[in-house]
């Protein structure tokens, strides 16, 4: 079976959707999303360690989960924006995370999530003027995340001249002279829980070491959007911390940026703090590529991407052994933000080598499967455990 989801606003596409996907041979259901009531994901992880395979967001979403069960194929329709899926699109994609389970695994020589079921083949049909190579290879790595493969990019508009169109890039910019920084978490998840902005604490640190100041705004509270819009529209030193979903960016923060107004009030530099919970630096080249591609876009020049994996233990520091491991992580990002109050962008050689390891060596991965993993899944038990679980965190609701 084929499941559709589309999240166009413009109303029912099923006909034309149809005629693209006519000649496979298949059975095809289509969701149209618009009137449904579907909230972003929180990166509460509750659907891997409370709840097992079931969302803590009790709205239609749990529709479209019990069909994926069922589903062998799997399509978005989405809008584009800023040659990218529009928020709409990756908000369906992003709750997507129950049907993985906690456990990790090197699977085509990737540290992946476990499938909580089957494989699921993905592809992406889009209105407006996405960038294609981008949407392909973003579309090739949600697949591999899912075990399945790509069933490819499509246009949904007749014209396709601008679909390729290449995306503005951001003029790099010299070290700025401005002494104060605004930051803007993008992480969804609330900020008491939030990784990001343990990492946001930890840089900050360096860059008050350097006589720096700084506001922080939270787009996990929606109070503070207005506020964070001024901030973003009216300074000229922007960092955007945020980690990596679904091969990208969440799509709350999608949704903030689509808000901004198209002019600026004055010229800004725009840098980025991208991290995930994964250890290899290539699990975040995706979401790296598109932020590189932002600034131009929203009026500004790039100060560049800081890059770091290995961000999930952050949540868990009650261990002493992950507590130092972690100590020493935040003690890097402490020194990164004395480098970038210092040098004014993340272009800098020591920037580029704090990704760490592009790939998990052969002995890593060695380690990983003789070792590690099962110290990884007991510890994720043991977390579990305390978050009031009582079902084994792989087994299977729907």
């Amino acid at each position: 079976m084929t499941l559709v989801l589309n999240t166009l606003e413009s109303g029912d596409c099923s006909e034309q959707i149809k005629a693209l996907l006519a000649g496979k041979n298949e059975e095809i259901e289509i969701i149209n999303t618009a009137d449904m009531k579907i909230a972003h994901c929180m990166g509460c992880n509750n659907c891997w360690l409370k709840t097992p395979g079931i969302c803590a967001i009790k709205d239609d979403y749990e529709i479209i989960l019990k069909k994926l069960v069922a589903a062998e194929n799997f399509w978005v329709v989405a809008d584009t924006k800023f040659g990218f899926i529009d928020y709409r699109g990756k908000r369906v994609l992003d709750r997507i995370v129950p049907m993985l389970n906690m456990y990790a695994e090197i699977r085509d020589g990737w540290e992946r999530h476990q499938l909580r079921y089957h494989p699921l083949n993905f592809g992406f049909i889009y209105k407006g003027y996405g960038n294609r190579e981008l949407l392909e290879e973003w579309s090739m790595r949600v697949a591999r995340n899912l075990a399945g493969h790509s069933l490819g990019v499509i246009s949904l508009d007749k014209d396709e001249a601008c679909e390729n169109a290449a995306v503005p890039s951001a003029k790099c910019v010299a070290p700025t002279s401005d002494e104060h920084v605004v930051i803007i978490n993008g992480s969804p998840r609330v900020k008491k829980n939030s990784n990001t902005n343990k990492i946001i604490q930890a840089f900050a640190e360096g860059l008050e070491q350097a006589g720096f100041t700084h506001k922080l705004y939270s787009l996990s509270n929606h109070a503070e959007w207005d506020e964070a819009r001024e901030a973003f529209m009216t300074n000229d030193n922007i960092i955007i911390a945020v980690p990596l979903f679904v091969e990208c960016l969440p799509s709350l923060l999608l949704e903030f940026l689509s808000t901004l107004p198209t002019e600026r009030k004055q010229p800004a530099k725009l840098s980025f703090i991208l991290h995930g919970g994964f250890d290899e630096g290539h699990q975040l080249r995706l979401g790296e590529k598109f932020l590189q591609s932002l600034p131009a876009q929203l009026g500004c020049t790039s100060g560049g991407v800081l890059v770091k994996g290995g961000s999930f233990l952050l949540r868990n520091r009650e261990n002493s052994y992950i507590k130092k491991m972690t100590d020493k992580m935040l003690a890097s990002y402490t020194a990164m933000g004395l480098s970038f109050a210092q040098n004014g962008n993340f272009m800098t050689p020591e920037a580029k080598k704090f990704t760490g390891f592009e790939k998990n060596p052969k002995i890593g991965i060695l380690l990983f499967n003789l070792i590690f993993k099962r110290i990884v899944k007991k510890n994720f038990e043991r977390i579990a455990q305390k978050w009031g679980c009582t079902e084994p965190l792989d087994r299977k609701p729907y």
